[in-house]
């Protein structure tokens, strides 16, 4: 809550209005607002009436669906008069349920508006016009029944931008028939809560510091909010940018750079309602977590959400079905396990070169070679004969001519074992097996059976050969079904051999030289060939092997259609991304613009950590279709927990970043002399600030391993009342109370207080330990409480 006494000293420090005339405000602005309310109010009641309407259509027609279609199957006219009648209810019902739909979501954007119909207003006088228009700016669009008055703008319509980018004076704003010019008179934000304002101030400054106070001060939940009443200059600049193919934001932790991601989905689909769907839209998340976490922001807006995975699903929906694939967690968890042995440093450096730009020009050299030569094919075989080689595959398939690609291949050379298939069938019906499965038929097989006989015109008129018929019928079905696994086979283009093409890069020494771009070896090779080997022959995949197989797998089998017709592509905490990773996403969806956020001084994994922090991001695009912004203001954290977060990393990393002027309690550093009194500490820390207040806690370990124990111990010291929950990788939402999880799944995700679980020197010692820190320090709202078993961290030691 907004202290009355703050604002109006700020208030009247910055503009100069006496209490008098603030009153005078304050009664315009209310008296607009009743008037505002009352047209919600009309609106609402007649949408509730219509939604009443359309429930009781829905339900009437789902009720009598089968009594009002005309049921007869006497022959082929009646069949299509019936199909014909159930399509046409079916279409009823449809149009119903749509009808339903909107009513539905105008009723819940209308109880919004109630709540909050409006967060701040200007006044605009364009050149040429007689006077100034006042215009309200909220979530979403109010307007009079025929048109002609508008109540409430959109946030998101070209007028709406001076709020977020001008101060008062000449101004402009572009539309999509051209810049409009003239002068910004006012500028007023409002604090509406429950249909009630509560307060009322001018400002010059694109969004006031009181509101923006007001709103950083509140108390965290366990989804991300909207941030419209609260968009800065630079964000706004983000959420609109319509020229870039590529945007690259590069934002301090608490930036906002999620925020501002998700308004821009927001823009993108009110800007190009006609033409643009939610599901022409993905956004990557970083964990099922922060899915969770920001599940809520577009529905609060009145829109659908977009499709949103995080980069394990995408590998999952393929290899995931044929190997046991590690996710990037568990091996971040395994190299700390190994860490300091020559087996983890050796996996270290497999996992470097495989996610790195040099790695990936060697796979797009190899399946270049693989247009002309080298293809693996998978024999057909089926009780002993061969239906098709390896051999006569690879011939029919490079017959074909290149220019046609690789998944054009791969459609013909299916369509072609599929009719060597159907021949091979034809043949086999006169052998012993074929007769000895027929005679084993079943019930169902033998009645489908006497339907085709049946429909020929056998069993009828005493004809003689009606059982031979039937006896040649259920073999040719015994045949079929016997090989139908083959054809099913055949038609998910399991001939091809993807394992063994990706597998050959690291059994030829000559080709994976001819492929290189600099025509060397990588270090190491030696031992990630045997890697690949050994993994590949029980049938798992490391992590650092799954993006590189995956691209050659749609590489080979053609990619899908559907992710070319994807025309967004948004990508959080991208600096967590590999090179490989992100010149992969290029690959796989062609023709969306991306938008990639993420902060290099948070970028804690091996794959990432030399890449500059983007991992090659801003080379995908050309120059004059790519734009980098950076945000270099936290707004998420108290400055005291912004300052001391600073100080964790070199002064290069630190040196642009900026906290907002809010200010909180400084954090503590508690030193415990082992694990047993540090966990009786923080769970006494623990009871404090729920007693304060503090309705997320985040006790934030390194790894899950001592994120599991952390979970027990506390468990075991904490009252039962008191909800522990311990959250994996596998969580997709994150609870009220006190959350326990490490340090990779905490990134995007914000707390009122943070507890960092031993930020001892054993923990956090080494230098790429920094950056690991410093992300764990910045998920505190308000409070930051960090202990330690024994010595403490170097990077907070130095402090």
């Amino acid at each position: 809550m907004i202290q009355q006494g703050v604002l109006k000293a700020r208030y009247g420090k910055r503009s100069g209005i006496n209490v008098a005339s603030e009153q005078s405000m304050r009664d315009e602005e209310q008296k607009r607002l009743t008037e505002v309310l009352e047209q919600v109010e009309k609106r609402l009641d007649k949408e509730l009436s219509v939604l009443g309407d359309r429930r009781g259509d829905v339900v009437g027609i789902r009720q009598e669906f089968w009594d009002d279609v005309r049921m007869n199957f006497s022959d082929a006219t009646e069949m299509g008069e019936t199909w014909t009648s159930i399509m046409q209810q079916k279409e009823l019902l449809i149009e119903r349920e749509r009808s339903h739909r909107v009513a539905f979501e105008a009723v819940e954007r209308l109880a919004r508006m109630h709540d909050n119909p409006y967060f701040a207003r200007i006044d605009f006088k364009e050149d040429g016009a007689e006077s100034a228009e006042q215009i309200y700016i909220g979530r979403s669009s109010l307007s009079s029944e025929d048109g002609e008055t508008y109540w409430v703008y959109d946030w998101r319509a070209p007028v709406s931008s001076l709020f977020y980018d001008q101060e008062p004076g000449p101004a402009a704003f572009d539309t999509p028939g051209g810049e409009i010019i003239g002068d910004l008179a006012l500028k007023r934000q409002f604090v509406i809560r429950g249909g009630k304002l509560k307060h009322v101030f001018d400002t010059n400054e694109t969004v006031g510091d009181d509101i923006l106070q007001a709103v950083l001060s509140e108390r965290s939940d366990t989804s991300m909010k909207s941030i419209v009443a609260t968009i800065q200059k630079e964000q706004n600049q983000i959420i609109r940018d319509e020229r870039h193919r590529l945007i690259v934001v590069q934002g301090a932790a608490g930036s906002g750079k999620t925020s501002a991601a998700l308004q821009r989905v927001a823009y993108l689909l009110y800007r190009y309602r006609d033409s643009l769907t939610p599901e022409q839209i993905v956004l990557f998340s970083p964990n099922p977590v922060f899915k969770g976490y920001v599940s809520r922001v577009l529905p609060d807006l009145g829109e659908a959400n977009m499709q949103q995975k995080t980069f394990r699903e995408l590998i999952e929906a393929r290899i995931g079905r044929r190997f046991e694939v590690e996710d990037l967690f568990a091996q971040t968890e395994r190299l700390a396990a190994e860490e300091g042995t020559a087996e983890g440093e050796a996996r270290e450096k497999a996992v470097r070169y495989k996610g790195s730009e040099h790695y990936f020009r060697t796979v797009e050299k190899y399946l270049e070679r693989l247009s002309e030569e080298g293809m693996r094919f998978k024999p057909w075989r089926f009780r002993g004969d061969v239906i098709a080689s390896a051999e006569e595959m690879s011939r029919y398939y490079y017959g074909i001519r290149a220019s046609e690609g690789f998944g054009t291949r791969a459609a013909k050379l299916r369509k072609w074992l599929l009719e060597r298939l159907a021949s091979w069938v034809e043949s086999q019906l006169d052998e012993p097996w074929v007769e000895e499965a027929a005679e084993l038929a079943d019930d169902e097989d033998i009645q489908r059976a006497y339907v085709k006989v049946r429909r020929k015109g056998g069993f009828r008129d005493s004809a003689f050969d009606d059982e031979e018929q039937m006896a040649e019928i259920l073999m040719r079905q015994a045949a079929e079904s016997a090989v139908e696994p083959l054809r099913r086979a055949a038609k998910a283009l399991r001939f091809l051999d993807p394992v063994g093409v990706y597998l050959e890069l690291f059994r030829s020494r000559s080709l994976f030289k001819a492929c290189a771009p600099d025509g060397n070896l990588p270090d190491g090779w030696e031992w990630m060939a045997a890697r690949a080997e050994e993994t590949f022959g029980r049938k798992a995949v490391d992590h650092e092997d799954a993006t590189p197989l995956q691209y050659i797998m749609d590489a080979i089998e053609g990619f899908r259609k559907v992710e070319g017709e994807i025309k967004h592509l948004f990508v959080d905490e991208a600096q967590d991304y590999s090179p490989f990773q992100a010149a992969y996403l290029r690959r796989r969806f062609p023709r969306a613009r991306m938008t990639v956020l993420g902060d290099f001084n948070q970028a804690i994994y091996v794959q990432s950590q030399e890449s500059g922090g983007f991992g090659g991001w801003t080379r995908l695009m050309a120059a004059e279709d790519t734009k980098v912004w950076k945000l270099g203001t936290s707004y998420r954290s108290t400055r005291p927990i912004v300052d001391f977060s600073k100080r964790i990393l070199p002064d290069e990393d630190a040196s642009g970043i900026r906290p907002f002027e809010r200010d909180g309690e400084a954090p503590v550093v508690t030193i415990c002399p082992d694990s047993f009194e540090l966990a009786n500490k923080i769970a006494e820390d623990i009871g404090r600030l729920l007693k304060d207040g503090h309705g997320t806690i985040g006790v934030i370990a390194k790894t899950a391993r001592e994120g599991g124990n952390a979970a027990a111990l506390l468990k075991e010291r904490l009252p039962d009342e008191v909800p522990v929950t311990h959250v994996s990788g596998g969580s997709a939402n994150l609870p009220r109370g006190v959350s326990v999880l490490p340090s990779y799944l905490a990134k995007g995700i914000e707390f009122d207080a943070v507890v960092v679980w031993d930020a001892s020197a054993v923990r956090y010692g080494r230098e790429k330990d920094r950056k690991l820190l410093y992300t764990v320090c910045t998920r505190a709202l308000h409070v930051l409480h960090v202990y330690s078993a024994g010595t403490l961290s170097p990077w907070l030691a130095e402090r």
